[in-house]
């Protein structure tokens, strides 16, 4: 999948990589990005009328490489793209909800950290800078990750507008993915997925029986779309729907009390403490 456009994580530049990998392309900087947030840290300083000419810290970005949803939100205005709130009342957000295959991408955010999921050709991936590679994911599991990121204490925006149409849209419009073969080189280690804070609840579940729900839910989406050309995908039975069963089951079990949400100055310190690490 390497005409797909991936960032991997470089410092904490998190939203840099997550605009780029929504758009699938080099189009964004942190130097971009900082000139964004200094606008907004101006019209924000004459919308408050403080005349002070002393530096003031921003709001909208840091020494760690944080920038804020207001950034984001600036930067896609260029290319007519809006964010909207999952959990909104705008009626896009209500679609969305429903039937969340049915949208373009999502912009997800927790603690700061910033990743996009989005449709390439007929496609989901999850584009986390802190993979390697994408992820291919199908609309069975897109459906299940969403809401198990709501639980997590997630922000997710939905991405309204049109998406430019990248290399990747046209080689998937033109060509299907070998989904057998991408299923036996992706892993799906709790390890993995814990370090980038997208671990499916697992409690009563072992590695064997997640990976192989991720396996039942991408080979479902590619029965649908492309059966024929993977009649070996075809067989399904009533041990994978007790299954779905089961995760969402555990989804909802494991709502329970979650981490105690950290202060903007405790994530400011924890970023800054990752970041010296990193340096």
């Amino acid at each position: 999948m390497e005409f797909i456009f991936h960032e991997t994580q470089d410092g904490l530049l998190c939203a840099q990589h997550c605009l780029n990998s929504l758009l699938q392309g080099d189009y964004y900087s942190a130097v971009d990005l900082a000139n964004i947030a200094h606008d907004l840290d101006k019209v924000e300083r004459d919308f408050m009328h403080e005349a002070s000419t002393t530096s003031q810290e921003s709001s909208n970005y840091d020494d760690t490489g944080f920038f804020s949803i207001q950034v984001i939100q600036n930067a896609l205005k260029s290319w007519n793209l809006e964010l909207i709130p999952f959990k909104s009342s705008n009626d896009l957000a209500k679609l969305a909800r429903e039937y969340p295959t049915e949208q373009k991408a999502y912009i997800c955010n927790y603690q700061q950290h910033w990743y996009t999921i989005r449709k390439i050709g007929s496609y989901w991936f999850n584009l986390n800078s802190m993979f390697k590679k994408p992820e291919l994911i199908s609309d069975t599991y897109l459906a299940i990750l969403l809401k198990q990121l709501e639980h997590d204490g997630y922000s997710i925006f939905i991405v309204d507008g049109d998406l430019p149409v990248s290399q990747a849209d046209i080689h998937l419009q033109n060509g299907g993915l070998n989904v057998k073969e991408i299923l036996q080189m992706q892993t799906f280690s709790k390890d993995e997925l814990k370090k980038s804070g997208e671990t499916l609840s697992s409690e009563g579940f072992d590695d064997d029986e997640l990976k192989k729900a991720l396996r039942m839910s991408l080979a479902e989406n590619d029965l649908q779309q492309h059966g024929e050309l993977y009649p070996s995908l075809s067989h399904q039975n009533e041990e994978d729907d007790e299954l779905k069963r089961a995760i969402e089951l555990s989804l909802q079990a494991n709502s329970k009390s979650s981490e105690p949400e950290l202060s903007a100055e405790e994530i400011r310190q924890k970023r800054l403490e990752f970041w010296q690490k990193q340096n």
